[in-house]
């Protein structure tokens, strides 16, 4: 069966399927929703799945008319260990804990007495809503914070976002769409803001890379129609929403202490 799993995780669309699977927890996703998230046809879709299964990487269970796909975790154990007690026979040089490097990256960056705490926005597309975030707190929070946004289905950084950004004379010339696999489990993230509800699902998977996790759940602007002038002032209404919220936040006692606790490390390294 080993030889069968990495057969299917070699797939594009496979390996796609098998990381949002992994990303939505023990609860899995619904089949349709699953096709949304990659954009693929149902039908391509559950030729996948059918190979996931069969390479007993993913199962499956009935809900009425619906079926909810999940990672099975027993068999991604198996895999990893044939990795590091077959192939490898226990070399830890050549097949070290999947999770070293992680564990490594977040000591450094504790131990990084200069280290700003790592707030991340998160949203569907990394379109609009998150990036707007990500620019106003790197505009706001200076050197106290250090900003980032990501998304479950990065596209482009909306040209909305950034007019909206640019009245308020922010540079907007360094965002770019973000895949949450680029920073989950790869950076010591200290706080987490969900700001759209089909990203809120993440909560609980994100929680345990963050130990503060928090929802502000705020409308699209991107959805808004109509004439050029109104579909921005929709972006407007979220950025000063934001703008609002960011202040607040960072008047916040708990990063008051990060900022107090990061000055005095540099004050002792001296």
């Amino acid at each position: 069966m080993t030889v069968r799993a990495f057969g299917a995780l070699g797939h594009r669309a496979r390996l796609q399927a098998f990381r949002e699977l992994a990303r939505a927890g023990a609860d899995g996703l619904p089949a349709g929703e699953l096709a949304r998230c990659l954009r693929i046809a149902p039908s391509s879709l559950s030729f996948h799945l059918r190979d996931l299964e069969t390479a007993q990487l993913v199962q499956s269970q009935r809900q009425g008319r619906t079926i909810r796909y999940s990672v099975a975790p027993d068999a991604m154990r198996a895999l990893l260990w044939f990795l590091g007690e077959d192939c490898c026979q226990g070399r830890a040089d050549l097949c070290a804990s999947p999770m070293a490097r992680i564990e490594e990256r977040k000591k450094a960056r504790v131990e990084t007495a200069d280290a700003a705490p790592l707030v991340l926005f998160l949203c569907t597309e990394n379109s609009a809503r998150s990036q707007m975030a990500e620019a106003l707190l790197r505009h706001r929070g200076g050197d106290r914070v250090e900003a980032r946004s990501a998304g479950l289905r990065p596209s482009r950084v909306h040209p909305l976002a950034r007019a909206a950004l640019a009245e308020i004379g922010i540079d907007t010339a360094g965002l770019r769409a973000k895949d949450l696999g680029e920073l989950l489990g790869k950076e010591s993230i200290a706080c987490a803001i969900v700001l759209c509800p089909e990203a809120d699902r993440m909560r609980t998977d994100v929680a345990s890379f963050a130990p503060r996790v928090e929802r502000w759940l705020l409308p699209d602007p991107a959805a808004a129609s109509g004439a050029r002038s109104a579909r921005l002032a929709a972006f407007r209404s979220v950025r000063d929403e934001l703008s609002s919220r960011i202040d607040a936040w960072l008047a916040r006692p708990f990063l008051a202490s990060r900022v107090a606790s990061k000055s005095r490390s540099r004050t002792a390294s001296r």
